[in-house]
């Protein structure tokens, strides 16, 4: 006699990922005037406004999605879009359409090239001023703007990433709250900093949100040629984008400095990845 078994897979709640006390500097979450979620494209954003949405249940009219270029104005054609994945644009607009809920794109006004060349030298794992210059300080900018506001700042660092992350604290205050004359309160909250890679990307499936097209290439949605990526990433990302690649080598010669380096010394992005040793096809 045969046994036919079947296994039924359980679809986890956002609810399930919520922290189980919120952190006593907070306001109620009712009181907060908009709820800002920094969203890159990258999974961990995502699961970042699921678990707003769905598991603490912020209405969608208080949140809005935002998003830093680190390319500038994308309309601005002295600036190359070298760093910003071309698939970016529509990825945004297909989560903002998905979960209805409206995204916000800025950028400064020198793009992640201008500033490698402006400073002689790329971003690195000590100076990562990738993040700090085009990410932080552009969203900053954006919210000095607000006066006589609640912002309630969601962000998708995870414990799990690094050992840095992990000892950073679920909550702070942003470094744009003003309580004097502006009367502008900013709380900075990191709602799934114990999730790991998994749940994130399990949550997305469960709610129905594909992940950016980049995954198909690296493990991480960051920039199209990032500081971090493995040479395997690199490799593939040269050969998504060949001009950008031989116009990213051509960088490393104009300011003298690698993007790359390895064991305490420089490598250049063509001994990096080996390309010496790259099949043709």
């Amino acid at each position: 006699m045969s046994v036919n078994v079947m296994y039924w897979k359980t679809k986890r709640s956002a609810e399930d990922y919520v922290l189980p006390v919120l952190p006593s500097e907070m306001l109620p979450l009712h009181e907060y005037d908009e709820v800002h979620v920094n969203v890159s494209g990258g999974a961990d954003s995502v699961a970042t406004v699921l678990v707003a949405l769905h598991g603490y249940h912020i209405p969608k009219e208080k949140i809005k999605m935002v998003h830093m270029r680190v390319d500038g104005d994308p309309n601005d054609k002295s600036k190359r879009q070298l760093f910003d994945w071309p698939q970016t644009d529509e990825y945004l607009q297909y989560l903002s359409k998905t979960l209805d809920i409206p995204m916000i794109v800025i950028w400064g006004h020198m793009s992640l090239e201008e500033r490698i060349r402006d400073r002689g030298m790329f971003p690195d794992s000590q100076c990562r001023f990738c993040t700090s210059y085009q990410k932080r300080d552009v969203y900053a900018k954006w919210v000095r703007q607000f006066d006589d506001c609640k912002i309630l700042l969601l962000t998708g660092e995870r414990s799990e990433e690094s050992t840095e992350r992990a000892a950073k604290k679920v909550f702070q205050l942003h470094s744009t709250h003003a309580v004097g004359r502006k009367n502008r309160i900013v709380h900075w909250l990191k709602p799934i900093k114990d999730m790991l890679k998994s749940q994130v990307r399990q949550l997305a499936a469960d709610y129905g949100i594909e992940l950016h097209p980049c995954y198909e290439w690296v493990s991480r949605c960051s920039c199209k040629f990032c500081i971090f990526n493995t040479s395997s990433e690199l490799q593939q990302t040269s050969r998504l984008f060949p001009e950008d690649w031989e116009y990213l080598k051509q960088m490393e010669h104009d300011i003298g400095h690698t993007m790359k380096s390895k064991d305490g010394k420089s490598h250049s992005l063509s001994a990096f990845t080996k390309e010496d040793q790259l099949p043709l096809f």
